[in-house]
């Protein structure tokens, strides 16, 4: 085997053990259906100025996975693992946010998500893949 795909193989198995790691201990957190999240610096987003904003992941269905999925197969980007796909994550958190406008409406969508700073994205979908690996 070429030094070059020692070095794959090896990167691959490293990713396949840090994914078990993270399933692992998702499953031994509290499980929480909803996560309030505070962010370091208030989000701003299309005239509106956030402290924190609420998911709750309860609310989602099959139809939310499927809908999803489908915006990311437009965007031309294969979907493998949803639990450790950021896009999916952020498309995830952003149907489960709780804050709507005056009609009704999600006021975030996954691109404000994408948005955020990385510490504060990191939070969120890391509390969203939480949520799928505890639920199997």
């Amino acid at each position: 085997m070429s030094k070059e795909k020692e070095l794959n193989l090896k990167t691959v198995q490293e990713d396949a053990a840090e994914a078990e790691r993270v399933a692992e201990e998702a499953k031994r957190e509290q499980d929480a259906g909803s996560y309030t999240h505070t962010f370091k610096m208030p989000f701003q987003w299309k005239g509106r100025t956030f402290e924190s904003l609420t998911f709750d992941w309860t609310v989602l269905k099959g139809k939310d996975h499927l809908e999803i999925e489908q915006e990311l197969l437009a965007k031309g980007r294969t979907l493998v693992s949803p639990a450790f796909t950021g896009d999916f994550l952020a498309g995830m958190a952003a149907r489960a946010c709780t804050e709507r406008d005056e009609k009704g409406k999600r006021v975030i969508d996954g691109q404000a998500v994408e948005e955020m700073d990385m510490a504060d994205f990191q939070a969120i979908t890391r509390k969203a893949r939480g949520f799928l690996l505890r639920a199997g």
